[in-house]
């Protein structure tokens, strides 16, 4: 919030004045908003180790002996995550509508709809760290795998799918950057426009909220699925 206003990103960025005077509230919104990486970062420290602990430290041996199923006890630990994440993020999202009523003296519709692909994506890097940690040895490998996924490949992959003319709409980062799209602003639009190549290509992919939504949900689903499978079959040793 002092970044934005004590600097005027938005000139700074390009967003044209015509712009700003039809989607002022809303542009702001975006940015105090857009807390994409706090969800991941939340939800994977607190889900790095949840599952590759118990083989890690060997509390399996008194964890999963008892008459709970392993996919019970799973399930248990996705909630707790899930709940915690959704805690950080509500609170910033609480900070955030203040700041905007604030300075605006309104809060746009939107913020609504940025909070829900806020928890979707917190869902989806939940169940993406709970696969790694039910696959890999360590805590911290699962939580640098996902990191990785997120912020490295991820993008690695979008980049090189628009450069070649395909849409990556199902690609995580994308969905994810959804989250700025809940509030009508036209994401081309944005620092005087885009144009052609791969920037546009990638901010064509994240303005469907529908679409990502459904991404992220695929996301969230099958991996968590997959760690449930891979725990269901893991060993302690």
């Amino acid at each position: 919030i002092g970044l934005y206003h004590g600097l005027d990103l938005p000139e700074k960025i390009g967003i044209s004045e015509g712009v700003m005077s039809q989607y002022e509230t809303e542009i702001f919104a975006m940015f105090v908003t857009s807390m994409g990486s706090l969800a991941v970062l939340a939800a994977v420290f607190f889900a790095g180790d949840s599952i590759a602990s118990e083989f890690e430290h060997k509390t399996g041996y008194i964890l999963f002996n008892n008459p709970v199923k392993r996919s019970t006890i799973v399930i248990g630990k996705y909630l707790a995550c899930l709940i915690a994440t959704s805690v950080i993020l509500i609170i910033g999202f609480i900070i955030s509508g203040i700041s905007i009523m604030g300075f605006y003296g309104e809060i746009p519709f939107g913020i609504l709809g940025s909070l829900g692909m806020g928890a979707m994506l917190a869902c989806s890097v939940i169940g993406i760290s709970f696969a790694f940690s039910s696959y890999l040895n360590g805590g911290m490998g699962a939580t640098i795998a996902t990191i990785l996924f997120f912020m490295v490949i991820s993008p690695i992959i979008s980049s090189s799918l628009a450069y070649a003319g395909y849409s990556p709409w199902f690609m995580l980062d994308r969905a994810a950057d959804a989250m700025v799209s809940t509030y009508g602003v036209p994401l081309d639009v944005m620092a005087g426009g885009f144009g052609g190549g791969p920037m546009g290509g990638m901010t064509e992919a994240s303005s469907d909220t529908s679409l990502s939504f459904l991404a992220l949900t695929a996301y969230a689903i099958i991996s968590f699925v997959i760690s449930l499978i891979l725990t269901e079959r893991r060993e302690v040793t």
